[in-house]
């Protein structure tokens, strides 16, 4: 092991032996190099509480047919492999895609939640989003109160595929606009339902390595057991995890919800497409693209847009007239700061690309 990976080893077990890391009695079990990384360090503890692990994952068995592959999701083939070796009372979660989607009629869905939450009606951001807040629903519902995550690794140490090609320089420039903007699912969530959520990435001296001294493409990005991979020294500083050579896999990929457009397309026909698209153009002055988003839209809608009287709520922060660039041209609600990326509706570019 070189010199930096000893250095974010020892960095690592430091914020991992704090009273935040040592209160957390579950994690959140995605099998994936960052959950790996934070589960098996922290078990290593004196005084860790962690005894649950938690992951989800769609059933093929119990979904429309033809939309799975036979294969067993990735999630679970490594997050059982996790559990096993720490000994951990492992929950694995089968949900059908229509409970995690469609509205029930009964208690509150976890799209509901995650709409209401985080006002969205994005595809990218709830296929992803349902799967954090049913694990959540759960950990509440077995008596769990601190969850462990790994958000926030593949922000900081180069976890995705296109910051794999960037310069040093812009490697960096863009960690630190990432620092700024980056905004994750799990702490809301689990804030409206009554828990707490924490990630050792981060942590501010972790935040601060990545951004400082760890800053350089060459601790991020690099081979490690045959393949390129990012979050280079993560792997290299925890070769022993079991998850150390794992590529990385968007969420909704890992646990199966990524078949949810091909499923919104056999929900919605193409007439109430077009008649409720309409509706929400009409109405809202909401362009609505795809028929993923309008199952979303529909609860967003209701939650969010609409009051218990169904006249639409006047203080959403949203454009009232045309041709502001801090607005969504699609939603019209207002963009974040450093971002031209719409969290509301998920269109990009929302706003022209600065170049340099």
């Amino acid at each position: 092991m070189d010199a930096e990976a000893a250095f974010v080893r020892q960095l690592f077990t430091k914020v991992l032996s704090s009273n935040e890391a040592l209160s957390c009695d579950a994690v959140l079990l995605s099998g994936g190099l960052d959950t790996s990384i934070a589960s098996e360090t922290l078990k290593l503890q004196a005084g860790s509480q962690l005894r649950t692990g938690i992951t989800v994952t769609i059933d093929p068995a119990h979904n429309k047919p033809g939309l799975f592959s036979n294969s067993e999701p990735q999630d679970i083939h490594y997050a059982r492999k996790i559990a096993d070796k720490l000994g951990l009372e492992h929950h694995i979660l089968t949900p059908t895609l229509d409970e995690l989607f469609f509205d029930t009629g009964d208690e509150e869905s976890a799209l509901e939640l995650c709409v209401r939450v985080r006002q969205t009606f994005d595809g990218m951001e709830l296929r992803n989003a349902v799967v954090i807040a049913h694990a959540l629903e759960h950990a509440k519902a077995i008596g769990c109160q601190r969850v462990c995550t790994g958000d926030g690794a593949d922000e900081l140490f180069a976890g995705y595929s296109f910051m794999q090609g960037m310069s040093d320089g812009d490697l960096q420039k863009y960690t630190l606009n990432m620092v700024q903007t980056m905004s994750f699912c799990a702490v809301p969530l689990a804030k409206g339902l009554g828990l707490e959520v924490w990630s050792p990435f981060l942590d501010p001296r972790i935040v601060e390595y990545a951004t400082t001294r760890g800053a350089s493409r060459d601790f991020k990005v690099g081979q490690f057991e045959g393949a390129l991979h990012g979050k280079l020294v993560l792997r290299v500083a925890f070769p022993e995890v079991v998850s150390a050579g794992r590529k990385k896999e968007p969420i909704e990929c890992g646990c199966g919800t990524t078949v949810m457009p091909a499923l919104a397309e056999l929900a919605v026909t193409d007439e109430e497409f077009e008649r409720d698209a309409r509706a929400a153009l009409d109405k809202h002055g909401i362009v609505v693209r795809d028929k993923e988003r309008l199952v979303y839209f529909r609860t967003f809608q209701r939650a969010v847009l609409c009051g218990g009287d169904g006249d639409q709520n006047k203080s959403l922060d949203r454009a009232t007239g045309a041709g502001s660039s801090a607005f969504c041209p699609d939603c019209k609600f207002r963009l974040r700061d450093g971002t031209s990326f719409c969290s509301v509706c998920g269109l990009y570019p929302a706003r022209p690309i600065a170049k340099d």
